[in-house]
């Protein structure tokens, strides 16, 4: 105490010093300690699931999604990105998560993509994953000589940051009851654990009523975000161009 009355005596006016007590000082570097045990346990997580996926929490295919480098051109283009970069900056004031519902091509992945690599820089565990990906590392679960319980893959994939699922909807096409009760109780207990929930599909928003059913619709879009991705193939603009 007696240091800190003396490094406040000599200390410049201008000064505006950050603890004026051993309390706060004390309280400071116990918050920065908590922030540290958070930050290496995401860590920990976040491999432990690379390790199960093979890879890292975002495809190649992806890995160079940004906001920068996003075609925005129309003016619903640039809302989808607006709302994007949005969600990012305000991840941490909000736990409602977010559905991009849109044909293929359209920028779904790649607006996720820069949502996911923006967090992963911050230090937060996130992960995008296809359900169709999902099902089958949760089946391995069940041989004989797995390492992983399904249990502990099923508490990690809840206990992160922002989970990104992609290509909901397959399993309405495909009529996978495996599939659909996966979906269901992870995004139910992710919901329950406020931890949001990225979705990415082609089904309009009754048709993911249909899938999901209205409680977890209603969680995911009353605090969450919802961005139709309505505009013509990227990919399909650049053949009719070429041709």
């Amino acid at each position: 105490m007696q240091c800190l009355s003396e490094l406040q005596r000599i200390m410049p006016t201008h000064i505006k010093p950050k603890f004026r007590t051993v309390e706060e000082l004390i309280a400071f570097h116990d918050a920065e300690a908590l922030k540290q045990s958070h930050l290496i346990n995401e860590r920990n997580r976040q491999a432990r699931i690379q390790r199960i996926l093979g890879r890292s929490g975002i495809q190649k295919l992806h890995s160079r999604c940004g906001f920068r480098n996003y075609q925005a051109s129309t003016r619903e283009q640039k809302d989808a990105l607006a709302k994007a970069l949005d969600f990012y900056k305000g991840f941490n004031d909000s736990k409602g998560g977010f559905v991009f519902s849109g044909n293929v091509g359209t920028g779904k992945n790649h607006l996720a993509t820069a949502i996911a690599r923006g967090l992963i820089q911050q230090g937060k565990s996130v992960v995008i994953v296809t359900i169709a990906e999902l099902a089958m590392r949760f089946r391995s679960c069940y041989e004989k000589d797995s390492l992983i319980k399904e249990s502990e893959l099923l508490e990690d994939l809840v206990g992160l940051d922002l989970l990104i699922l992609d290509e909901i909807g397959v399993q309405k096409q495909a009529n996978n009851d495996f599939e659909i009760n996966l979906l269901n109780q992870l995004i139910d207990r992710r919901q329950l654990n406020l931890k949001p929930t990225g979705m990415l599909t082609n089904l309009n928003y009754q048709e993911m009523v249909k899938l999901l059913g209205n409680r977890i619709m209603d969680r995911q879009t009353c605090a969450g975000l919802w961005v139709s991705f309505t505009w013509q193939s990227y990919r399909s603009k650049k053949k009719s161009l070429a041709e």
